[in-house]
């Protein structure tokens, strides 16, 4: 009778182990605005909304490729596009950035994209704290690892 159990819990645990295994293995991911830039044909959606504003898959490209450096709601709306996508497309855990994504729409409603503001601007130091969670997570630093792409 022993042996039965023993065996039994074995058995069990092996289950246990093989199911760990394969949720393990099929941790969804996040990937940077730079593969969703660059990879359209791994997106699941044909438009995004980024703040009031709905984008097609061409326009949220051409606005992932801007330069961020003089209007940051360039930045933000990458950071956000990508963000949306990781969850949406892949799958990725967004349970320690659903605020962040949340801020970034309504704060991107009062400044759309193109509204030209500068990095010294008290709106932007106001959303910094946002657009670095959102690039964090989007890098794998947050609640979902970063992919292998």
């Amino acid at each position: 009778m022993k042996t039965i159990k023993k065996l039994t819990s074995a058995a069990f645990a092996a289950v246990i182990l093989g199911m760990s295994t394969i949720t393990a293995n099929a941790a969804f991911c996040t990937s940077t605005a730079g593969y969703w830039a660059s990879h359209p044909d791994a997106w699941c959606v044909q438009t995004i909304q980024i703040g009031c504003q709905v984008y097609t898959q061409a326009q949220a490209i051409a606005i992932m490729q801007q330069p961020t450096s003089g209007d940051k709601t360039y930045s933000l709306a990458a950071q956000l596009i990508a963000a949306k996508l990781n969850v949406y497309c892949a799958g990725a855990d967004s349970s320690c950035v659903a605020s962040a994504i949340s801020s970034a729409d309504v704060w991107l409603c009062q400044h759309p994209v193109g509204s030209n503001v500068d990095s010294h601007s008290p709106a932007w130091k106001q959303i910094t704290p946002t657009y670095n969670t959102l690039t964090l997570y989007n890098e794998g630093h947050l609640c979902a690892p970063k992919c292998n792409s």
